[in-house]
């Protein structure tokens, strides 16, 4: 650093300082947090690698971790994974779509509407008690084993997290946000598009982040039962091969996927709760 940008700092305002100081700080945080979120993955890739070298289990059950980055590499190379992990994350979104825009119309109705929810409340609590496993067998014999059978069971994983969430949401709305819109005289669909969808906008953000996690999850059970394309698909494929390399290669990468959607909805949402701060200030 030359004097000249020396000076040029010392010549900052004091909140600007300040500023760059709280963002170093969050910098280093962070690294800290990184590091101490990779001590567990290095200890079990230690243990791992311990175990394979040592034989304590048999090379048929636990390959070794060069094995697997090898089947890695060339999963990767041949744009298998590529393929398998497309066709998985079309389903989840088209799952989620379905479903979650189901959700969110049945949640706000059931918070707006008390004749609604009594008629169709129950119901759909009794349908929300059964595991969604539990509709598989009745899934398959209705839609087969397609693409439709892998749509239905994701919606409906997806349905419930948008329902609940946006029926809180709009329960907690206050009062007088729909007592301007009654005195502009609004129609039903601008009110729901213009106060009630933006003011349980942070709700809905849980509620998405939540579906997103269950239906990645559901989509990979389903795929493992009845499919014969997706990521869950291609550890089964590993299972009944015996190649259980592949199998912890598409376990991992399950993983790191759920783990990114799931990172990349959290920052969504902090930035939308950050907006409204800012709006609100």
């Amino acid at each position: 650093m030359t004097i000249e940008s020396l000076r040029e700092t010392a010549a900052l305002p004091h909140s600007l300082r300040s500023r760059f100081r709280m963002r170093g700080k969050a910098v280093g945080l962070a690294g800290v947090n990184w590091a101490a979120a990779l001590i567990l993955p290095l200890f079990i890739l230690a243990l791992w690698q311990a175990a394979a070298a040592y034989a304590w289990v048999s090379p048929l059950i636990l390959p070794a971790p060069a094995l697997v980055l090898q089947s890695a590499t060339e999963l990767f190379g041949s744009g298998q994974i590529f393929a398998e992990v497309g066709i998985s994350f079309m389903r989840v979104l088209v799952g989620l779509a379905i479903g979650g825009s189901l959700g969110l119309a049945c949640g706000v109705m059931m918070a707006r509407s008390e004749s609604f929810e009594a008629y169709v409340g129950p119901t759909i609590r009794m349908i929300w008690l059964v595991p969604t496993l539990g509709w598989l067998p009745f899934l398959m014999l209705i839609l087969g084993v397609g693409e439709s059978l892998k749509f239905a069971m994701i919606a409906k994983t997806c349905f419930f997290p948008l329902l609940v969430t946006s029926y809180e949401g709009t329960r907690a709305l206050p009062q007088r946000y729909l007592e301007v819109a009654r005195v502009l005289e609004l129609p039903r669909g601008q009110t729901l598009r213009k106060v009630i969808i933006p003011a349980i906008l942070p709700s809905l953000f849980a509620g998405f982040r939540l579906a997103l996690s269950k239906g990645w999850q559901a989509l990979v059970v389903v795929e493992l039962i009845a499919s014969s394309s997706g990521i869950g698909y291609l550890m089964n494929w590993g299972r009944k091969l015996f190649y259980l390399d592949v199998v912890i290669v598409t376990m991992i990468l399950v993983g790191l996927i759920g783990w990114t959607l799931d990172r990349l909805m959290l920052r969504a949402e902090k930035h939308l709760t950050l907006w409204q701060a800012r709006s609100a200030g």
